[in-house]
């Protein structure tokens, strides 16, 4: 009888974990290099700021069909961080989302919220917006800050993390 019970306990322990259905997949890379105008004079800076439009294209994908077919709305949010390569601490990195994607082989307008103002990124996964279902090409923007003469001519390189989580 023990061994029937860890038996059907066992084989029957995965139908009853739910595991995550959604992928996140990424589409281009951003550079600031091409942004920054030439100083001509003594004694003048960059801008305050740079903006890249809609450099980076965000998809969050079904992972099988199956999950597709049987949960075509499931809930998800997205998470962003970065991991500095060579970076200067007096930079400031920050994205936003500036458009919604669209539904893959399905009309409508994709469910999907928050995210359209600049936010910073940090070295902490933080929450950047959620959807709901398989939203495709979403684009976003990132922003540079606190950049100056002063740093010198050097190359400063990060790699930005998106992650998806399931949202109940």
């Amino acid at each position: 009888m023990k061994v029937t019970f860890y038996f059907l306990l066992i084989f029957s322990l995965p139908l009853l974990t739910a595991a995550q259905d959604l992928m996140i997949q990424t589409e281009g890379d951003a550079n600031f290099s091409h942004s920054l105008t030439p100083i001509s004079e003594a004694g003048l800076d960059y801008p305050s700021s740079l903006e890249v439009e809609s450099s980076i294209l965000i998809s969050v994908i079904y992972d099988n069909l199956l999950d597709k077919k049987n949960n075509p709305n499931d809930k998800w949010r997205v998470h962003l961080h970065k991991i500095d390569m060579e970076w200067n601490q007096e930079l400031a990195l920050e994205a936003r989302r500036t458009g919604r994607g669209f539904r893959p082989n399905n009309p409508g307008n994709p469910n999907i919220r928050d995210g359209d103002n600049f936010q910073l990124v940090t070295n902490i996964p933080a929450y950047f917006f959620r959807g709901r279902g398989e939203i495709v090409q979403i684009p976003v923007s990132l922003q540079l800050r606190g950049f100056s003469v002063t740093m010198g001519a050097r190359d400063f390189e990060t790699s930005l993390v998106f992650t998806v989580y399931d949202d109940w």
